[in-house]
């Protein structure tokens, strides 16, 4: 066996990309490589993790990697308490065993562990344990590895995949029975081999937090939870909005707010920086075609649009210092023409979106190879030079300057100015300014859907209802921030989420994904059921619907949403080849429940044999027309159990046993 140590020069290998939540300090990386000697007590570990992990296989090849966390981790307190630690992964690898890593921090504490053979699916098909006996055995686990792990973790969440074959558990991390917001822990076993494949800890700053023990947090809560929640219902209240789908064909009212934190000991509100802005019009119009000059100038008397020429003196009027457009090119939309225009500068770039007609500004971004941030502009200056730029080249029609936000950080500050209609706010429109450090303003953002306001559907749920709905969801709470100076308590949104609730009393996230999806599937009517473990299962695959009986009649529209889980109330949700816009408000028939799941499931191939088929499965069976090669699919894949009625209206509860037995 070959034995490696080797200092790496990032954690490439353990984890990917950190979003920090506080600003990023100045701090620079020192990373070297340096060459090391085995020592006693590293091979003691090795003993120890063998044993620990009962790794009893001659792998080919085995490796330390030792990985330093010397760089930026998005907190100077972070930055010093992590100052000359290391992540060590231990590795082994073979062709025909395969990979195996174990990963502790310089401080000896368990951080990662994943296992993949070659053969591990080989055995998909054996019986399976149950989601109980899974946790117990992770919980064995996880107790060996990490002290007062029952202290220290709470389960929080969990999906089967794999057709129920593989759990994953998510557990959040504590810290004095109190959430750490940005950590958790990850947990994949599979049901059939009863082996854990995965698990490790996961952060928003990386494996930084990792270093961090109990007596690290000494923060204490002067406020209550009622006193928050009294906070939280006199300043950021959920209020009735607009919100558009994502497709932007309807739009209805929803009560929303964005979740502020309030700080646990004086009760003042806290807002999280959120950076970074993507030209909104310019994506739409990304879907069309560059057009030539040749078809530019034909179409230029007809639409009335203003010339090339006229787009690119205003473009180097917006970006100024000695940028040069590399690339100009008209693109349009259903409604507008746009000229997309690319700019260049030594080592920066940019994009400027202008309305071909007006040459009023759609969208700018402006990047620099900036390394180091010390944005010491004051908020009223910043908010000053973002109106006088709006006023100059933007749109101020249907903006709400007295609704103003603004967020700073070491970047610079982000002013958002909500869209506003009919006095109620349209969520996710607006505009966004960017002033750089610099007092330049290098981005500028303007979202507007054009919809039929008047045809709002409406909201009859009152403000007191609403907050109600949303606080007894138990994702307001007491919690713990890493801050630039160290940790600190909060009391805020524990899942970071901005809260709607339409007028069927569900809580969602802004993208329409429900919160607690599982938690809030329930049936009255359960105890009824001809199976209910099969009904359950369903459940905790996150099939289901919220706030119906397993005796109610299925609507197209609502059956597609089952099939789509957590995601069947957004606009993104796949159809399956069901024409909604005729179908949607209808009782799904059983026929088209068959033909979807065979089609759902890739099976659709096996209905264009021909002559290979038996004419005396079911009754009438050529009566089913179109339909009969699906049923027989069904029927010999284990979908069908019973008599069939291809006219037949469906309830909740047969359409679940047809999904679950697709699934066996």
């Amino acid at each position: 066996m070959k034995k490696k140590i080797i200092y790496a020069l990032s954690l490439a290998l353990l984890v990917g990309p950190v979003m920090a939540s506080v600003e990023k300090a100045n701090y620079n990386s020192t990373d070297e490589a340096v060459s090391v000697d085995i020592t006693k007590k590293e091979m003691e570990k090795v003993k120890d993790i063998k044993e620990k992990f009962n790794i009893t296989e001659a792998y080919e090849d085995f490796n330390l990697i030792k990985n330093p966390l010397n760089s930026d981790k998005g907190s100077a307190y972070l930055n010093k308490k992590s100052k000359n630690k290391t992540i060590d992964s231990y590795q082994w690898s073979d062709e025909k065993l395969g990979n195996l890593q174990v990963a502790y921090t310089s401080d000896g504490d368990f951080y990662s562990y994943s296992k993949w053979s070659k053969d591990q699916d080989a055995d998909k098909n054996s019986e399976k344990i149950s989601k109980d006996q899974a946790q117990k055995i992770v919980k064995d686990r996880l107790a060996k590895l990490i002290p007062d792990f029952d202290k220290k973790y709470k389960l929080k969440d969990f999906s089967l995949l794999d057709d129920g074959k593989e759990l994953n558990l998510f557990y959040e991390r504590l810290i004095h029975g109190i959430p750490l917001a940005s950590d958790s822990l990850y947990v994949n076993i599979s049901l059939t081999s009863k082996e854990i494949r995965e698990m490790g800890l996961n952060s928003d700053f990386g494996p930084a937090t990792s270093f961090l023990s109990d007596k690290d947090f000494t923060d204490k809560s002067k406020l209550s939870q009622e006193e928050a929640e009294k906070i939280f219902a006199e300043k950021f209240p959920l209020r009735l909005s607009y919100k558009i789908s994502n497709n932007g064909k309807s739009v209805e009212k929803v009560y929303h707010s964005e979740i502020f934190d309030i700080d646990a000991e004086d009760g003042k509100l806290v807002k999280n920086n959120n950076l970074g802005f993507m030209p909104y019009e310019m994506d739409k119009a990304a879907d069309a075609e560059g057009l030539t000059d040749v078809e530019i100038k034909k179409i230029d008397g007809l639409k009335d649009l203003k010339k090339k020429s006229q787009a690119k003196k205003k473009a180097y009027e917006i970006a100024g210092d000695g940028y040069q457009v590399t690339s100009i090119s008209l693109n349009s939309d259903k409604d507008n023409y746009y000229y997309n225009i690319n700019l260049g500068k030594d080592k920066n770039y940019g994009n400027i979106t202008l309305n071909a007609k007006n040459l009023n500004l759609v969208s700018l971004d402006l990047w620099s190879d900036r390394k180091v941030y010390n944005n010491k502009i004051k908020e009223e200056d910043a908010k000053k030079l973002a109106l006088g730029f709006l006023e100059k080249y933007g749109d101020k029609t249907e903006l709400k300057l007295d609704k103003i936000s603004i967020d700073s950080s070491k970047m610079g500050t982000a002013i958002y100015i909500p869209r506003y209609v009919n006095n109620l706010p349209v969520l996710k429109e607006g505009v966004n300014i960017f002033v750089d450090q610099d007092k330049k303003i290098s981005s500028y953002e303007r979202t507007f859907t054009k919809v039929d306001f008047s045809k709002t559907s409406e909201n009859t749920l009152t403000q007191e209802e609403a907050n109600k709905i949303f606080l007894s969801s138990k994702n307001f709470g007491l919690k713990y921030v890493i801050t630039d100076k160290g940790p600190k308590l909060f009391y805020g949104n524990i899942k970071d989420f901005d809260p709607v609730i339409g007028q069927d009393k569900i809580l969602r996230d802004n993208n329409g994904e429900i919160i607690n999806f599982k938690e809030q599937i329930s049936y009255s009517d359960l105890n009824k059921a001809r199976n209910k473990e099969d009904i359950l299962f369903l459940k905790d695959m996150g099939i289901g619907l919220i706030g119906r009986n397993l005796s109610d009649k299925i609507t197209y529209q609502d059956f597609v949403k089952l099939l789509n889980g957590p995601s069947g109330m957004n606009s993104y949700m796949d159809n399956f080849g069901l024409d909604l816009e005729k179908l949607k408000d209808k009782n799904i028939l059983e026929k088209d429940v068959v033909k979807t799941l065979v089609t759902k499931n890739n099976l659709e191939k096996f209905t264009k044999a021909k002559g290979i088929f038996k004419e005396d499965i079911f009754k009438n069976q050529k009566s089913l027309g179109d339909y009969e090669s699906y049923y027989i699919i069904a029927k010999g894949f284990g979908y069908l159990d019973g008599d069939i009625d291809p006219n037949k209206e469906m309830i909740l509860e047969e359409i679940l046993y047809l999904i679950y037995n697709s699934m066996k």
